[in-house]
């Protein structure tokens, strides 16, 4: 009976934290592959959109205003977009790792909590006649 008990502690606090903190590290690591973290850091002032222009060499300097107010404005739409998926992505990983962390600290009580609802249960049922 006692290797039992002292098998199932092991466990519980040994292998399943470890396995609680694995867990918290792929759904950290997944939200930052959905979001494209790393990827949108790397490509922040890329343009999100690429305008094809016919004539690569403009004669006039209002089509070479065009094009570059046009590139610019492409980047900061593309900075934009990329820093929103960007803050998202990190949002739901801080979120995903404060609940990981409830979590954690909720399994660490967990046996207390099982003892304490088991005598309270047992000293209710034999209070009452």
């Amino acid at each position: 009976m006692f290797s039992l008990f002292f098998d199932y502690t092991k466990w519980h606090y040994t292998y399943a934290l470890l396995a609680i903190f694995s867990l918290m590290k792929e759904f950290v690591r997944f939200f930052f592959n959905l979001f494209s973290v790393t990827l949108s850091l790397q490509n922040l002032f890329r343009p999100v959109f690429s305008i094809p222009i016919d004539n690569p060499e403009p004669t006039y300097i209002g089509d070479m205003v065009a094009t570059f107010l046009g590139g610019v404005l492409m980047r900061l739409l593309g900075a934009f977009f990329r820093s929103l998926l960007i803050l998202l992505g990190i949002l739901l990983s801080m979120l995903t790792i404060i609940f990981f962390l409830v979590v954690f600290v909720g399994w660490i009580f967990l046996p207390f909590v099982w003892i304490f609802v088991i005598y309270y249960v047992v000293s209710f049922n034999l209070s009452t006649p």
